[in-house]
């Protein structure tokens, strides 16, 4: 018997190997019935398709009609093999084998940078030029698994075909985190190989409100701490700020549009009592802006006392007490519980003047002039608010006016009867 075989056509995914073998009996409505008697072979010459790639003539009988193929496209395309059936020295008529050769997603790794609690989304496009980059057919749909990281969450497995690979991710450590997904890409029946999708997911700043102290005239330098009350404060973070709730006793404060590594203002509480300002900061780290948060900054009084003078006389004690005085941020700032130590600027002419470390509700000590001339003696005082936030103040000066005070030994002198004694 010579093989007598119709015209076929096929069917296969790109990097797939068709297969056909002719059935004896089944054929076309041309031909209505193959003769394929067994041990029938095949050779065959192709006609390039040169969107195609595997097609090669075959000179070696074959027991049946294979190749892999590979559509370098994101289109269908065909290939036509003009086939040579024989059986021993008995060849048949060439018939042709039409293979459609759909195409295959082909896709490069890839990576994502987002910021944690922002969604990633990624749409393969097809760049395919001449058989190199990413080939994305119309309709391409994806599934994934995802590498599980505890210190991100937002991350799943996709079962069901998606357009697109995308999830939010949220990073609730304070340093960066990556998700590796393996992603199958299918076009129709056609599954391409896996892909992977490196996805960094950076830290976002988040931190809960907070109250704060600082004394009078003394510089803040704030920055949130990670892992208190749940605060997520990477390395680097910065601030920008506004003034939520102003005070008319404060001054100095004032707001920053530029980002800064620090919180920091000098605050002058121009009463003797506490008081209170409420500002709204903004922490960031690069792209990464967290959400505004509160901070209450409770400025303490610090005691600013004017220089004081007194004047005593020899042996007698001065007393220096300071009131407050303080009218519209003008006058001596005493918080109540103010105390003092001093340091006394030794005069060779006084004696009682002495340093005084431990702190005093008042200045005060006794002096003796030794000599006949007024003699000055100069405190150098430090003021502390006490309980009250134990605020130290600048030194002011006490300046005591020593009088001297007469001291005669007693005296005799003899004179004659009815003489005068001077």
């Amino acid at each position: 018997p010579t093989p007598v075989i119709a015209d076929i056509t096929t069917t296969t995914c790109s990097n797939t190997s068709f297969l056909v073998t002719p059935q004896d009996g089944v054929g076309n409505i041309v031909s209505p019935g193959n003769i394929v008697p067994a041990g029938t072979t095949y050779t065959w010459t192709v006609t390039p398709n040169a969107n195609v790639e595997g097609e090669s003539d075959q000179t070696v009988a074959q027991t049946n009609i294979s190749q892999l193929l590979r559509n370098t496209t994101n289109t269908v395309q065909t290939v036509e093999y003009q086939v040579t059936p024989r059986l021993g020295t008995c060849p048949g008529t060439p018939f042709r084998v039409t293979v459609t050769v759909n195409p295959t997603p082909e896709i490069e790794n890839t990576t994502a940078i987002i910021c944690s609690g922002d969604p990633f989304t990624i749409s393969p496009t097809n760049t395919v030029v001449n058989g190199i980059g990413n080939i994305v057919p119309a309709n391409t749909t994806y599934t994934w698994t995802v590498a599980t990281n505890n210190s991100v969450t937002g991350q799943s497995d996709q079962a069901t075909g998606q357009a697109t690979i995308s999830q939010t991710l949220t990073n609730i450590s304070n340093t960066v985190q990556t998700v590796t997904y393996t992603v199958t890409p299918t076009s129709g029946t056609c599954v391409g190989q896996t892909f992977q999708i490196l996805v960094t997911v950076n830290p976002r700043p988040r931190v809960a409100n907070e109250t704060i102290a600082t004394c009078s005239n003394t510089q803040i330098n704030y920055t949130a701490t990670q892992g208190v009350n749940g605060n997520i404060v990477p390395a680097n973070t910065q601030y920008t700020w506004t003034i939520k709730t102003d005070n008319p006793n404060i001054t100095g404060q004032s707001v920053q549009t530029t980002a800064q590594a620090a919180f920091i203002q000098t605050l002058r509480n121009t009463t003797n009592t506490q008081k209170t300002i409420v500002y709204t900061l903004t922490p960031s780290i690069g792209a990464c802006v967290g959400t505004p948060f509160d901070l209450t900054v409770e400025v303490n009084p610090t005691p600013e006392i004017a220089a004081k003078t007194d004047e005593i006389c020899s042996e007698g004690t001065f007393l220096v007490s300071p009131t407050n005085t303080v009218v519209n941020g003008v006058g001596d700032i005493v918080p109540t519980g103010t105390t003092y130590t001093w340091i006394a600027t030794p005069n060779n002419n006084v004696t009682g003047e002495t340093s005084v470390a431990t702190a005093q509700t008042s200045i005060s000590q006794t002096l003796t002039n030794t000599t006949n001339t007024v003699q000055t003696v100069v405190y150098t005082v430090t003021p502390r608010s006490g309980v009250t936030g134990n605020c130290i103040g600048q030194t002011f000066q006490v300046s005591v006016r020593v009088n001297p005070k007469p001291f005669i030994q007693p005296i005799t002198q003899p004179v004659c009867s009815a003489s005068p004694f001077t």
